[in-house]
């Protein structure tokens, strides 16, 4: 249990003792670390119990840290590649990787104002390779203005005070430094055209959508919009993020009102997959969703 009045430091110190990660943002990660970690016990023959007693630690240890309810820290991670029989080069790779799982996201400066899964999706952000993003009503944070993610957080968390407001439009526009960093990942968003001609200020929205518009004539951007011509489509029902990364499983975001959820079940996966395809097929071509939104925003301006 953690105590109340305890210090950040002492916050962390005490994770770690519990083979914690404090950081959020190592979700990737640490999900990469164990998924390797299992594969590896596997590969050298051993049960949990016998890769357990062999590295000084319990077979419910190691069950604990290959299924993520328990972290491992690097120490942990280097005696496990012992006795699994790692070699040296490839023990250094997931001994960087263990120890990167440790450290702090720039996300946590808002660990107070924003919620363990708008953390969590922001972390995903930063791991991704390929980012898929369907939204029915709203344009994706990674693409708003400041004043759009304002009034959207205005009127969304009605309960925030002016500051946790202030401090969640500064976390959004900081995630969008993922699109232009070296080595950014592809950002694929595919809005519903009613995402386009839901606002209350007609010219905040038309400055929104010039940003749309300049955002996708970057090369890792690509912009669809599924027009109301369409009728009604595979995702009419929800709004869902696709997160990519590499050779890696993939992990499905759908954000709620209160809380969020991180779909990794391969089945339910390749559900949001084909979803996104389909809404792809039907979408207006990446040149004719701009041109639409180009004609939106001369009606509003």
């Amino acid at each position: 249990m953690v105590q109340q009045g305890m210090g950040w430091d002492q916050l962390i110190s005490q994770q770690r003792r519990w083979g914690m990660s404090p950081k959020l943002g190592s979700t990737v990660r640490a999900r990469r670390l164990r998924n390797e970690l299992k594969r590896l016990r596997n590969h050298a023959g051993l049960s949990t119990d016998q890769a357990g007693e062999r590295a000084g630690m319990s077979g419910p240890t190691i069950s604990r840290i290959e299924t993520g309810k328990r972290g491992v820290t690097a120490d942990e991670t280097e005696r496990l590649l012992e006795v699994y029989g790692v070699p040296l080069t490839r023990q250094r790779e997931l001994l960087a990787l263990a120890e990167d799982s440790e450290e702090l996201g720039w996300w946590q400066a808002y660990a107070g104002r924003l919620t363990s899964g708008a953390q969590t999706e922001i972390a995903l952000e930063e791991e991704a390779s390929r980012i898929i993003n369907f939204e029915p009503t709203l344009i994706p944070g990674l693409l708003q203005t400041a004043e759009y993610a304002r009034e959207i957080i205005q009127v969304c968390n009605f309960d925030d005070s002016p500051r946790d407001t202030e401090a969640k439009v500064a976390a959004r526009m900081a995630r969008q430094a993922v699109l232009t960093r070296p080595n950014a990942p592809e950002l694929h968003v595919i809005l519903d055209e009613a995402a386009l001609r839901r606002f209350r200020d007609p010219e905040m929205m038309a400055r929104q959508l010039r940003q749309v518009i300049e955002a996708a004539s970057r090369p890792n951007i690509t912009v669809q919009v599924v027009p109301f011509s369409a009728g009604l489509h595979p995702s009419a029902d929800s709004s869902f993020v696709i997160h990519e990364f590499g050779d890696d499983p993939v992990i499905v975001a759908v954000e709620g009102k209160t809380s969020d959820l991180f779909i990794e079940e391969a089945r339910d996966v390749a559900v949001y997959q084909e979803t996104a395809r389909r809404l792809c097929r039907i979408a207006l071509s990446p040149s004719d969703s701009l041109e639409l939104i180009g004609r939106v925003t001369k009606e509003l301006s």
